[in-house]
C-alpha cells in the first residue's frame, strides 16, 4: 500500500531556507530571531543577515572556497546557524559534529568529511586537538574558537562589505551530517539546499500545520547537530518567529524558559516529556501555559500520551523522520490525537505534502493495508547520497525510494505505525545508537574474546544499551572496568549501562550470534 501526502503545485513558490535572514531582515529587521538565555545572546533577524555575509568573508579569509567543507562544534547556539546560512551563501558545506562523541569518533569524522576547517566551542578543544592529533592527515585543519579573542564571534561583530547573494543550486550540498552505520562507522549524509528547503516548505504549506501565527514563540532544547533539532529551529525561522535556543534539556530550565519567553510551541523527545510529567506530578506545579507540544525522535507509548494530554492539557502534534529525507516524513497533528480515536495514538501520521509512504516486503513487493513490512520513503528532501560511499548509497536508494530499514504498518486510511527496526538499532533517549559500533570497541579490549550489544526497555530513556561479554579464558575484568574502557572510546549515552559476563554467547548453528535471545536474557530480572 502507498500512502500519500498532497502534492507541491507549480504555483507554489519554493520557500528556500537560504532565503531566510535577508527576507526577514528586509520584512522585521529589529525583530528577534534567536534568544540564546545561557549566552546571554539576542540576534535579530538584521543581524542574522549580516553576520551571514560576514561568515563568508570570514572563511573565504582562511581559505575555505566553495565546496569545502566546515566542520562546527558546540553546543547550540546563535552561530550554529549563522554558519548554516553562511554556508549556503557561500557554497560551503557544513560538516555538524555531535560534541558527545569521543576523540576517536571525532577524528573518524573529520578525516572522512575531509574537514578544512572547525569551528568549536572552548571546552571541546581539548578533544578536538587530541582527534587532530591523531590523524596526520588532519594536521592542516584550521581550528576557530566560538568565543573569546580572536574568535569567530568577534570577527562576525565586524560589518560585512557586501551581501552575499544565495545560490540556489538544487544539486548544491549544504550539509553534510553523520548518522551511526550499521557497520559500526557513520555515514555521512549528503543533503543539497533543495532537499533541505524542500522539506521546510512541505511543513510550511501543509494543512496539517494548522494555527500557526507570528507571534508564535518557539522553544528548542534538541542539539543543532541532529536533523530534529535542527529543522524545528527552521520551522520557526523560516516563519520569522522568535525562537529561544537553549543546550540544558532539563525540565525546570524548559519549564523556567517557557513562562519568561511565552513561549508558544516546543518540541521534545519522549524521555523528556515523561520527565515533566512526574515533576508536575511531585511538586504539584501547575502545567506550563503552552500551545502545543510536539515530539518526535524515539516512540512514545499511547499511554504516557494520553496521560500528557490530561495531565498538561495542551495540544500535541508528533514527527517522523529521519536525516536521510532532510527531516519529516510523516506528521500526527493535533486534530489527530483524540483520545476517543485511541489506535492513532499508537501511529507516526500520514505523509506531509509532497511525500510518500510504502510498505514493501523483502523483495521490494508492495504490501497490502495491514501487513508489515519495511517503510520505504520517496521525498523531494532526499539525501543526495552517502558521502564517498556508492555501494552504500545504491543499497539505500532504489529507483527514487529510500529504504528506511525501519519496519511499519500502513492502515487504510494511510497513517503508518511503526512495528520494529530492521537494523538493529537501539533508541535511547532519542539518541539513536548501533550495536555493532558498541561491540567493536568493546572487542578492542584485550580481555574480552566476544560481545553482543542490544537495547532493553528502560522507563526513562526508552531503551538502555547492554552488553552481553565472553572474556579470554582467565581474563580479568570487571563491569565497571569494561564500561569505563567504552567511555574513553565512544560518547557516554553509546556506552553500556550494564554488562554480563557469559562462557558463551547464544549462537545458531552457523556461528550467528542471536540477538533476541541476547535480548531476552538481559532483559529478564537476575
Amino acid at each position: 500500500m502507498r500512502s500519500e501526502g498532497l502534492g507541491f503545485t507549480d504555483a507554489e513558490k519554493m520557500a528556500w531556507v537560504g532565503d531566510i535572514p535577508a527576507r526577514w531582515a528586509g520584512e522585521r529587521p529589529e525583530s528577534c530571531a534567536i534568544v540564546v538565555p545561557e549566552l546571554g545572546q539576542r540576534m535579530s533577524y538584521a543581524a542574522l543577515a549580516a553576520a551571514t555575509d560576514r561568515f563568508v568573508e570570514v572563511m573565504r579569509d582562511h581559505g575555505i572556497r566553495e565546496g569545502d567543507r566546515v566542520a562546527y562544534l558546540g553546543r547550540n547556539s546563535d552561530l550554529y546557524f549563522v554558519c548554516l546560512f553562511g554556508a549556503i551563501a557561500g557554497g560551503f558545506v557544513l560538516v555538524p559534529l555531535n560534541w558527545r562523541c569521543a576523540a576517536p569518533e571525532l577524528a573518524f569524522m573529520l578525516e572522512d568529511s575531509q574537514t578544512a576547517l572547525v569551528i568549536s566551542d572552548d571546552g571541546f578543544m581539548p578533544a578536538l586537538e587530541q582527534a587532530i592529533r591523531a590523524v596526520p592527515a588532519l594536521s592542516a585543519t584550521i581550528r576557530l574558537a566560538t568565543e573569546g579573542d580572536a574568535s569567530l564571534r568577534q570577527l562576525l561583530g565586524q560589518p560585512p562589505k557586501a551581501h552575499q547573494a544565495v545560490p540556489h543550486d538544487p544539486a548544491g550540498v549544504c550539509l553534510l551530517m553523520y548518522t551511526s552505520g550499521t557497520t559500526g562507522r557513520p555515514k555521512g549524509v549528503m543533503i543539497t539546499h533543495a532537499a533541505l528547503s524542500a522539506a521546510r516548505h512541505a511543513e510550511l504549506i501543509s494543512p496539517d500545520w494548522e494555527d500557526w501565527s507570528e507571534r508564535d514563540v518557539i522553544l528548542s532544547a534538541l542539539p543543532n547537530f541532529h536533523i530534529g533539532g535542527m529543522s524545528w529551529m527552521l520551522i520557526g525561522l523560516i516563519r520569522g518567529l522568535v525562537c529561544v535556543l537553549t543546550s540544558d534539556a532539563g525540565v525546570p530550565n524548559l519549564l523556567e524558559l517557557i513562562d519568561r519567553y511565552q513561549v508558544t510551541r516546543t518540541f521534545i523527545v519522549p524521555t523528556v516529556l515523561r520527565a515533566m510529567l512526574d515533576l508536575l506530578r511531585e511538586t504539584g506545579r501547575a502545567p506550563p501555559g503552552i500551545k502545543v507540544i510536539t515530539y518526535g525522535a524515539a516512540s512514545m507509548s499511547p499511554a504516557l500520551l494520553t496521560e500528557a494530554i490530561a495531565v498538561i492539557g495542551c495540544r500535541f502534534a508528533q514527527y517522523f523522520g529521519m536525516t536521510e529525507a532532510a527531516g519529516t516524513v510523516t506528521f500526527l497533528p493535533p486534530l489527530d490525537h483524540d483520545l476517543a480515536r485511541p489506535h492513532l495514538l499508537a501511529s507516526v501520521g500520514r505523509p506531509q505534502c509532497g511525500m510518500a509512504v510504502e510498505i514493501r516486503d523483502e523483495t521490494g513487493a508492495l504490501l497490502q493495508p495491514g501487513e508489515a513490512g519495511e517503510i520505504w520513503v520517496r521525498t523531494p528532501a532526499l539525501m543526495a547520497g552517502y558521502w564517498r560511499q556508492p555501494d552504500a548509497t545504491r543499497a539505500a536508494i532504489v529507483n527514487g525510494w529510500y529504504r528506511t530499514g525501519d519496519g511499519g504498518i500502513l492502515d487504510e486510511d494511510g497513517y503508518l505505525r511503526i512495528t520494529d527496526r530492521l537494523k538493529d538499532m537501539i533508541i535511547s533517549g532519542g539518541e539513536n545508537i548501533y550495536p555493532v559500533q558498541v561491540e567493536n570497541v568493546l572487542r578492542q579490549h584485550e580481555a574480552v574474546r566476544d560481545a553482543a550489544v542490544v537495547g532493553v526497555a528502560d522507563d526513562r530513556w526508552g531503551e538502555r544499551v547492554v552488553a552481553m561479554v565472553e572474556r579470554h579464558a582467565e581474563a580479568a575484568l570487571d563491569e565497571n572496568a569494561l564500561i569505563a574502557y567504552a567511555q574513553l572510546h565512544l560518547a557516554r549515552y553509546k556506552c553500556p549501562k550494564s554488562i554480563r559476563f557469559v562462557d558463551a554467547l547464544p549462537r545458531t548453528a552457523m556461528g550467528k550470534v542471536q540477538r533476541a535471545v541476547v535480548r531476552g536474557m538481559m532483559s529478564a530480572p537476575g
